[in-house]
Order: structure tokens, then sequence, then C-alpha cells
């Protein structure tokens, strides 16, 4: 995916979600069948690439980066994870790269808010805001797509979106965590 479209897709995501997760059900949206490798990497990686400035020093700002992308590539596979646990076991292999792509386009606000949460006093803001809106792109997007899969009562739903809280605010604990460590080594 080249950049234009990169960015053309973070705007879809964020600003029409209904219409994007409308087109990415009917095939439309242009992201192909690898949404970790075309969407999620490149913006996890462009995300981690705004922090230099922000942290200032190189070799605080490299360790951080690397640590940062790592936290969020396994916390997309921990959401994935533990959203297919709540399908029934026949329909998983064909739920998988939805709730794949899922996961992908949902976690956006969590990591475009990544770096503001560098910002001393205001970061928890930053971040319950990115985690609800993150919330509400799951909703929108989980609906469209497993509307007939969820389980009655929308437990599912619930259930996914609590994992998608959990996970989303360890991620910025953890950011900040490694934050305070990573300062504490001597450059």
């Amino acid at each position: 995916m080249d950049v234009k479209k990169l960015f053309l897709t973070i705007r879809a995501v964020l600003f029409s979600c209904r219409k994007f997760w409308a087109d990415f059900r009917a095939g439309a949206s242009g992201v192909g069948a690898n949404v970790l490798r075309e969407y999620s990497v490149p913006v996890i990686a462009m995300v981690q690439l705004v922090k230099f400035p922000v942290i200032g020093v190189p070799r605080q700002a490299m360790i951080t980066a690397i640590a940062s992308f790592l936290a969020d590539v396994a916390a997309i596979y921990l959401l994935a994870g533990g959203a297919m646990r709540l399908f029934d076991r026949e329909r998983r292999n064909d739920l998988e790269e939805s709730v794949t792509a899922l996961t992908g386009f949902a976690l956006t606000p969590v990591w475009l808010a990544e770096p503001l949460c560098f910002i001393e006093g205001w970061n928890w803001l930053f971040a319950a805001a990115a985690i609800v809106y993150a919330v509400l792109l799951w909703r929108c997007g989980f609906l469209l797509l497993f509307a007939a899969e969820a389980q009655p009562g929308g437990s599912a739903l619930r259930n996914s979106s609590m994992l998608l809280v959990a996970v989303s605010a360890a991620v910025f604990l953890l950011e900040k965590g490694m934050l305070r460590l990573f300062n504490g080594f001597p450059v």
C-alpha cells in the first residue's frame, strides 16, 4: 500500500467508519487480504518514527520505538486471538481474516495517540479518548461484519469490547513504563 492510500485509509477508518466497514465487507475498501502487513505494521512503524523527535535522545528513542512496536504487534495478536475464542469452533476459520482486520483497523486511534502520551499531565486524557474511540470503531465494525455470527444477547460484542479496553489500557501502561525505564538508562 502506498503512502497516499495509507493516509486515505486512516482517514476513512477514523472519520467515516460505517462506510469503511461496509466497503470492507463488500471488498471495495482497497485493502488486501493481509491487513496486518498492508495496514497495521506501516501505521505502527509510522507512529514509532513520530516518537523520535518527541523523545529527543536518539538511543532512547530507538529502544523505545522497538519495544513499543513489539508491544503493539503483540496487542494485535492478543486481541485477535481473544476475539476468535468468542465465536463457534466451526466458524473460526472463516472469520479469522475478518477478526484480524477488525482488530487492525479498530486499534488505529490507540496507535495514533501513543506519541501524545509523552505529554505529562494530559497523557491519560489522550489515552482514555483513544480507547473510547477504538471501542466505537470496534463496535461499528463488529456489528457490520459479524451481526449473524455473534452470540445472542451481544455477549460476544460486550466481551470483545472489554478485552479491547483491557489490552489498550495495558499497552498505554506498558508504553509509560518503558519510557520511565529507558529514561533511567545512561545515554
